[in-house]
């Protein structure tokens, strides 16, 4: 292009957007009707499909389907034409079961918590530590004074040591004195 179709072109652009401002009186485009029916219109599909999924679930439960796991994104659009089309099908149940067989599973987003299992939640009675009998470390209990504290605190690591800080500190819970009593049998003190 030459300079001065350059020229005429820019001019044209500039007399367009001149004639354009000048014939739109209304500055402030954050009040123009159009902008908040735009903005009206792009909120309501959201608010839909989330109204349509949920009516798609209230009505696979209706039918007996639990769809709390299935992750239903993948199929919105059958599910807006089946919630619109519901008086037209004659087997509910079966034409939901058909458009959720190919459906994941929802993932769930952040820290989930392990599932207990019915072994783990039942509490197992402790009887033995490092090897050792509970009822023999519960016998070594009533020995246990301020010698015997510091010969077992000797050869104890430093990391251990942390946990038993002091004779009345070991002697506050029943398990720190066991555990306690079975580091000094396994390391020879006792």
């Amino acid at each position: 292009m030459t300079q001065t179709e350059i020229a005429r072109v820019t001019g044209a652009y500039l007399a367009l957007i001149a004639s354009c401002s000048g014939s739109d009186l209304d500055q402030d485009h954050d009040l123009d009707l159009k902008v908040l029916d735009q903005d009206q219109i792009r909120s309501d599909p959201e608010s839909e499909e989330q109204d349509v999924e949920t009516k798609f679930r209230t009505l696979a439960a209706k039918y007996g389907i639990d769809l709390e796991d299935v992750e239903l994104s993948t199929i919105e659009r059958n599910m807006f034409w089946f919630v619109n089309n519901l008086d037209t099908i004659r087997y509910p149940a079966a034409y939901i079961r058909k458009m959720v067989r190919d459906c994941g599973v929802r993932r769930r987003v952040g820290f989930q918590p392990p599932e207990r299992k019915a072994e783990d939640s039942e509490e197992k009675e402790t009887t033995e530590i490092y090897g050792y009998p509970v009822e023999e470390l519960d016998q070594l209990a009533s020995f246990l004074d301020n010698r015997t504290y510091s010969a077992i605190s000797a050869v104890l690591p430093s990391s251990s040591r942390i946990l038993f800080r002091s004779l009345e500190d070991v002697r506050s819970s029943r398990a720190k004195t066991r555990v306690f009593l079975a580091e000094g049998k396994k390391r020879g003190v006792l």
